[in-house]
């Protein structure tokens, strides 16, 4: 089976628990895939100096859909497409989260064009690990940038009921996605990885049926519905694996990614 692209998300799913994947064997691929048209694109969730980094000593070509598709862009620094938040909105945002008594306790980051943006009280070597270009300040109210996303996580405390509320009152407005058990992101309404990924099938002319696209988590799920080769993690959860026309061969502490790639190269 070919398919032209091959989306992925990264932690849960491309990535291993300890942030690593194998590299040569992706190089491998890679080297392939560029040697025969096909297109390797990395749909995270995360900020992009972060994507770009996991991919160090990668040689090739790589598109990212990052910010959850609020960013689309090439590995050659050309901004294909994005998508802000309003600076008022932002703060009105950040103020129902830092006021609302159900939301107390979030660790707070702020993903903008420049950079990255916490407070002092949240960093944190995980906040430094996911967000490469970082700024500490004082207050996220005064940020002066493009806004694409504010990241909201709890400890020890399941994310969907905070994205529900997020949502309530934020309808049509803005939309809480999870990103992970304990943590979601804030993005525009119209905004996520399927938004991305099809700009870049529109702009490839390719189309679903040439696509394979891989997740774990519900901020995969409008991506997976993009992909006629849509391939849930063995550790996906459930509503991603019945959303999933596949299911990977392994986890993704076993290369799942990697394996299913194999066959579609």
């Amino acid at each position: 089976m070919k398919v032209a692209i091959i989306a992925t998300d990264l932690d849960g799913t491309f990535l291993r628990d300890d942030h690593q994947f194998d590299h040569p064997r992706f190089q491998a691929q890679l080297d392939q895939m560029n040697a025969q048209g096909q297109h390797f694109v990395v749909a995270s969730g995360n900020q992009l100096q972060h994507c770009i980094d996991v991919f160090d000593g990668i040689h090739g070509e790589l598109t990212y859909v990052a910010e959850n598709g609020g960013l689309v862009i090439d590995n050659h620094g050309k901004v294909l497409a994005e998508s802000l938040i309003d600076l008022p909105l932002y703060q009105e945002l950040l103020t129902f989260v830092t006021t609302e008594p159900a939301l107390a306790g979030a660790e707070i980051s702020v993903s903008g064009k420049q950079a990255a943006y916490i407070r002092p009280q949240d960093d944190s070597p995980l906040m430094r690990y996911y967000l490469s270009r970082l700024r500490v300040v004082p207050s996220l109210m005064t940020i002066d940038d493009h806004i694409y996303k504010a990241t909201f996580s709890w400890q020890d405390t399941d994310a969907n009921a905070h994205a529900d509320l997020i949502n309530r009152q934020f309808a049509g407005r803005l939309r809480a996605t999870v990103s992970g058990g304990n943590g979601l992101d804030v993005i525009p309404p119209h905004v996520n990885k399927a938004t991305g990924l099809a700009y870049l099938q529109s702009h490839w002319h390719i189309n679903a049926s040439q696509t394979a696209a891989f997740g774990d988590n519900g901020n995969d799920l409008e991506m997976l519905h993009e992909a006629d080769y849509s391939f849930a993690m063995q550790n996906a959860i459930a509503p991603v694996k019945r959303t999933a026309t596949y299911l990977t061969p392994h986890d993704n502490n076993h290369d799942g990614v990697l394996a299913a790639i194999d066959t579609l190269i």
